[in-house]
C-alpha cells in the first residue's frame, strides 16, 4: 500500500482524529490523577502505573479505531459502514466535539494549576518563608519497640540528618538543625521562654518512624502544624538502602508540596542524579560522622577510622570527603589542634568538589580552610557563596562566614550572618555567645550581654559565655566583676585563662598576677594558640620585641588573621613588624570596623 493511500485510509477510518481524542483525554486523566492521588496517599507507583496503562492502551485504541467507528447506530465495523456525506459529517462532528471538550478541560486545568503555582510562588518569595523542624526519628525493631541500643543510635541520627540535608536545599525553607531539634524531642519545661520562643516561630514539624530489615528501609513520615498535634499529612515509603539518598529527596519534595512550596528549578536540579550508595560503605560513613561529632578525642578518632574505611571502600564518595574536610576544620579550631589538620582539610575538600561540585559541604569546608589557614580570601568568599547557593541552611557556613566578614570589618553583614546561624541552630550555645562578642566589638553591650545570658541558659557553666561577659564588663568599666568572671572562665577552660584572663590582668594593672599567667603558659610546649596568647600578653606589657617573637611563630593558629581587628594597642598596630604580619596573610592594613546602626 502506497503511503498516500495509507494516509487516506487513516483519514477515512478516523484513526488520526481518534488518536488525538485519546491523547487529549489521557492527558486530562493524568492531570486529575496527579492532583487527586497524593490527597489519598496513593503509593508512588500508582501514577507511573496509570501512565503505562494509558500508553499501552494507545496501541489498542489505534487498532480498534482502524477496525471500528462510532456511528449514530453505535459501534460498527468500518468496512460495513455505508459511507455517505451525512455519515462522514456526523462522525467528524462527534470526534471534533470530543477533542474540543478535552482541550477545553485541559486548558482549564492548566490555567488553574498555573494560577495556584503562581500564587504559591509569590507567597514563597515574601520574607515570611516557611520554618520547619525535623524531630529526630524513632527507630523500631521487629517487636515494634523503639531501638535503645546505643550502637544503633548512629543510624536514626544519620537518617534524620539526611532528610534535613535534602530539605535544606530548598531556598524557601529555613530548616532547624538536628542538634537543636533533639532538645525539642527530649522534653523541656514549658516555662523555658527561650525554647518556647523558638517553637512559636516554627511553621511545621516533621517526625518519623524508621523500620529496617536488612537493607530494606521503611519510613513513616508525619507533617504537623504543632509539635504535639495530629498530623495534617502522612505517608509511608519503602526503599532499598542503596537508594537512600533518592528516598530522602522524594520525601523532601513531598513535604515541600504539602507545605505549599513551589520548589525552584535550580533547587530541584540538586535532587536529580543522586547516586546510589553502597550499603556497607554508607554504614561506615554514618558511623564515622556520628562518632566524629562527639565531644571526646577518643570518639573523634574512632569516627575517623570509620570514615577512612568508608573512603577506602568507595574512593568516589564525595560526601565522606566533604564531611571529613569539615571535621578537620573544626578540629583546627581547638587551642591544641594538630598542625597538619588544615592541609588535610584542603585535600579532602578539593577531593569532594572534584567528585561532585553540587555537594555544599565540600565548598563550605573549602571556604573555612581558606578563612583560617589558606588565606586565599577571594576563594574563601567564592566558596562561601557557592555553599550557600547549594544549601542555604548550613548553619556552620553562616557562622564561619560571619567571622570572615568581621575580619574585614564588615560588621552589619557579619552580625546578619551570625543571626542566620543562630536561627538555623538556635540551641547551640556558641552561635549565641559569639554573636555577643560581635556586639561587644561595636559597643552594643546590652545586646551582647543578652546573647551571652541566653547561651548560659543552654549550658550551665558555659565558659565561652563567661569569657565574653567578662570582656564586656571590662569595657564598661566594671573591672573587678569582669576579672572575676574571666578567672572563672579560665578555671573551666584553660584556653580562656591565657586568651582572656591573662591579658585582662595586665591591661587593668594587675601586672604581677598577669605575669604569673604568662610564665605558666611559657612553661608549656609551644603551639600556634599558645604563641598567639603569649604575643598578645607581651604586647599588653609593651614588650613588643618579645611579642613579635611569638606572633611570628611559623605554625600559626587559625585565629591568627584576627589580629587585624583585635583590640590591641595602637603603638603595636603601627609597628612595621605588625603590618608585615598582616600583609603576609594577604590582608589589608588594619582599619576601623564599619558598622551602620541604621541598617540593622
Amino acid at each position: 500500500m502506497k503511503l498516500s493511500k495509507f494516509i487516506s485510509e487513516l483519514k477515512r477510518r478516523h484513526v488520526l482524529k481518534s488518536t488525538i481524542a485519546y491523547l487529549a483525554i489521557a492527558w486530562v486523566v493524568v492531570q486529575i490523577a496527579s492532583t487527586v492521588l497524593p490527597t489519598f496517599d496513593a503509593p508512588d507507583y500508582t501514577l507511573k502505573a496509570l501512565f503505562i496503562v494509558l500508553s499501552s492502551g494507545l496501541v489498542f485504541w489505534v487498532a480498534f479505531s482502524w477496525i471500528y467507528d462510532l456511528t449514530p447506530d453505535g459501534l460498527q465495523k468500518t468496512d460495513d459502514i455505508i459511507e455517505d456525506e451525512e455519515t462522514v459529517k456526523l462522525a467528524n462532528q462527534r470526534l471534533n466535539k470530543i477533542i474540543a471538550a478535552s482541550l477545553v478541560l485541559a486548558v482549564i486545568l492548566l490555567v488553574l494549576g498555573s494560577f495556584w503555582a503562581g500564587s504559591s510562588w509569590d507567597d514563597d518569595l515574601t520574607p515570611d518563608n516557611k520554618k520547619v523542624a525535623v524531630i529526630p526519628f524513632v527507630q523500631q525493631v521487629d517487636d515494634g519497640l523503639e531501638e535503645e541500643d546505643e550502637e544503633e543510635e548512629y543510624f536514626k541520627i544519620g537518617m534524620t540528618d539526611a532528610l534535613i540535608n535534602e530539605l535544606s536545599k530548598v531556598d524557601q525553607l529555613t530548616v532547624i538543625k538536628r542538634s537543636s531539634t533533639q532538645i525539642l524531642s527530649s522534653g523541656f519545661h514549658p516555662n523555658n521562654s527561650l525554647i518556647s520562643n523558638v517553637i512559636s516561630g516554627i511553621d511545621y514539624f516533621v517526625d518519623g518512624v524508621i523500620e529496617r530489615q536488612l537493607n530494606e528501609i521503611k519510613v513513616h513520615i508525619k507533617l504537623k502544624k504543632n509539635i504535639d498535634a495530629e498530623p495534617i499529612w502522612q505517608k509511608k515509603y519503602t526503599k532499598d538502602l542503596s537508594e537512600i539518598r533518592l528516598l530522602w529527596a522524594e520525601v523532601a519534595a513531598d513535604l515541600a508540596r504539602q507545605m505549599s512550596i513551589v520548589v525552584k528549578p535550580e533547587d530541584m536540579v540538586l535532587w536529580s542524579g543522586l547516586r546510589p550508595v553502597k550499603p556497607e560503605t554508607y554504614e561506615l560513613y554514618l558511623k564515622g560522622k556520628h562518632y566524629m561529632n562527639q565531644s571526646t578525642v577518643d570518639e573523634w578518632q574512632r569516627g575517623l577510622v570509620y570514615m577512612e574505611e568508608a573512603m577506602n571502600q568507595n574512593p568516589s564518595d564525595p560526601y565522606a570527603y566533604a564531611y571529613l574536610a569539615e571535621a578537620y576544620v573544626s578540629l583546627g579550631h581547638a587551642p591544641n589542634s594538630p598542625p597538619d589538620v588544615f592541609p588535610k582539610a584542603l585535600a579532602a575538600a578539593n577531593r569532594a568538589i572534584n567528585l561532585d561540585s553540587t555537594v555544599a559541604l565540600g565548598w563550605a569546608a573549602l571556604s573555612h580552610y581558606h578563612t583560617y589557614f589558606g588565606r586565599d580570601w577571594a576563594m574563601a568568599e567564592y566558596a562561601f557563596e557557592r555553599a550557600n547557593e547549594l544549601n542555604p541552611n548550613l548553619a556552620y557556613n553562616h557562622y564561619h562566614r560571619a567571622w570572615y566578614l568581621a575580619l574585614f570589618g564588615r560588621m552589619n553583614e557579619a552580625i546578619e550572618e551570625h543571626k542566620r546561624a543562630q536561627e538555623l541552630d538556635p540551641f547551640i550555645p556558641r552561635h549565641t555567645a559569639w554573636l555577643g562578642e560581635l556586639y561587644r566589638w561595636i559597643g552594643l553591650y546590652e545586646e551582647g550581654l543578652a546573647e551571652v545570658e541566653n547561651a548560659s541558659q543552654m549550658e550551665d557553666g558555659y565558659a565561652l559565655s563567661m569569657l565574653i561577659k567578662g570582656k564586656i564588663f571590662l569595657d564598661q568599666g566594671k573591672v573587678e566583676e569582669g576579672l572575676e568572671i574571666l578567672r572563672q572562665a579560665g578555671e573551666i577552660n584553660s584556653g580562656w585563662k591565657f586568651f582572656g584572663y591573662g591579658p585582662a590582668l595586665i591591661r587593668t594593672g594587675h601586672i604581677e598576677e598577669g605575669r604569673a599567667v604568662l610564665e605558666e603558659l611559657e612553661a608549656m610546649p609551644l603551639t600556634g594558640f599558645r604563641a598567639l596568647c603569649l604575643g598578645i600578653m607581651y604586647a599588653e606589657l609593651d614588650d613588643f620585641d618579645k611579642a613579635f617573637e611569638y606572633l611570628n611563630y611559623d605554625k600559626k593558629h587559625g585565629w591568627h588573621p584576627w589580629l587585624r581587628v583585635m583590640f590591641l594597642k595602637d603603638e603595636i598596630k603601627k609597628d612595621p613588624r605588625f603590618l608585615k604580619i598582616i600583609r603576609d596573610m594577604n590582608l589589608p592594613d588594619p582599619s576601623p570596623l564599619v558598622y551602620y546602626p541604621e541598617l540593622s
